[in-house]
């Protein structure tokens, strides 16, 4: 493969490559960049560069999630449907508040409730996530 900063030969090679983005250093361990033999410019394979903007993207909006959150926003966070989050919410298994027709839920609770589902051996009435 031909650079296509100073027109020299390409190598493919396996390392570390560190990235930067808005104040975070995120470290990709591992992966397969060309690298110039004569200016030591890097490129990446589509698939890979594809991978390390959705993971610095996933780590700046789990940043960004607020403390009080919606059905959708807690869905979105579990990996469940919306009409799960209303199900566990209704029967209590999921802590939530009811502001007028809405539900509201404090993020907080919510990753301590996953937390203690968790952590308990077996399933129990008290275990507010149903398991697999």
């Amino acid at each position: 493969m031909e650079c296509y900063a100073c027109g020299g030969q390409m190598k493919k090679v396996h390392k570390d490559i560190e990235a930067n983005w808005k104040g975070r250093t995120v470290i990709f361990r591992g992966l397969e960049a060309w690298v110039c033999q004569t200016c030591g410019e890097q490129a990446y394979e589509a698939d890979d560069a594809r991978l390390m903007q959705n993971l610095i993207r996933a780590t700046e909006l789990d940043a960004d999630r607020p403390e009080v959150m919606n059905v959708e926003e807690v869905a979105d966070l579990l990996r469940v449907s919306n009409q799960t989050v209303y199900n566990l919410a209704r029967s209590g298994k999921l802590p939530a508040a009811k502001v007028g027709r809405e539900w509201r839920f404090r993020r907080d609770e919510i990753l301590a409730a996953l937390s203690k589902g968790c952590q308990e051996e077996g399933a129990s009435q008290e275990t507010p996530f149903y398991r697999v």
